[in-house]
């Protein structure tokens, strides 16, 4: 079974549906997780809500959708006006375009993600997060740390069990080791072992004119594909 991971998505239907058609998942044995991040940017979140749920009904017990910051601005029962800021400086009003243009409002998407979203998850030889953790067991870190940090790439001082994140754009992606220096890029399309510690970060900026990253990881393993956020 390979475990496949996707980075934040920010409302990009064809590149979603595009790297789906890249890696080829085996819907009987391939375990799906995406990081979060599925709405706001891009024009498309109604399509890219669809076609995750398409996912979720294919996959089953095998597909897993963590709450990224995206999901929590919609979320939550009273927004901080400070996030409420946030969330219209990042995106917000693409997605109310998107689902209006649809006849519907993207508050009809709550149920389903409430049901859907989990905050964390572990595979063989890793675990995931949308956003970041400061301390171990990953159980240990509050909700915000897990949906909103940004230390755990821009300080790289974790060096816990191996993380796989998303939340943060990078050009591509990264290694970041946890000793608050060393960052080591990764190539798309090649094979790597998978490291026991730190923080692979494969938000590659989809969304924001850059691309959609998703990690195969298997066999003590791992390789990267992608696709622009347009293809």
């Amino acid at each position: 079974m390979r475990s496949i991971i996707i980075g934040d998505i920010h409302g990009c239907s064809g590149a979603l549906d595009a790297l789906i058609q890249k890696i080829g998942p085996d819907e009987a044995l391939d375990r799906l997780i995406l990081l979060g991040d599925l709405f706001d940017r891009g024009p498309a979140s109604w399509e890219v809500f669809k076609s995750v749920r398409d996912l979720e009904a294919r996959f089953g017990d095998r597909f897993v959708l963590l709450r990224g910051n995206h999901e929590d601005y919609l979320l939550q029962k009273k927004l901080p006006f400070f996030l409420r800021v946030t969330w219209e400086r990042v995106g917000r009003q693409a997605t109310v375009n998107s689902f209006r243009e649809h006849g519907e409002r993207m508050e009809s998407a709550i149920p389903w993600l409430e049901a859907h979203c989990r905050l964390f998850c572990r595979g063989e030889g890793f675990q995931c997060v949308h956003a970041g953790l400061m301390i171990d067991p990953i159980e240990a870190n509050d909700a915000f740390t897990l949906m909103h940090d940004h230390d755990i790439v821009r300080r790289n001082l974790y060096g816990g069990p191996l993380t796989v994140t998303g939340h943060i754009a990078l050009r591509e992606p990264a290694w970041f080791v946890g000793d608050a220096k060393t960052v080591r890029k990764l190539a798309w399309g090649e094979r790597y072992g998978l490291p026991d510690r730190g923080t692979v970060c494969i938000d590659t900026g989809c969304g924001k004119g850059g691309r959609l990253t998703g990690m195969i990881v298997e066999d003590g393993g791992f390789r990267l594909e992608s696709v622009p956020e347009a293809p």
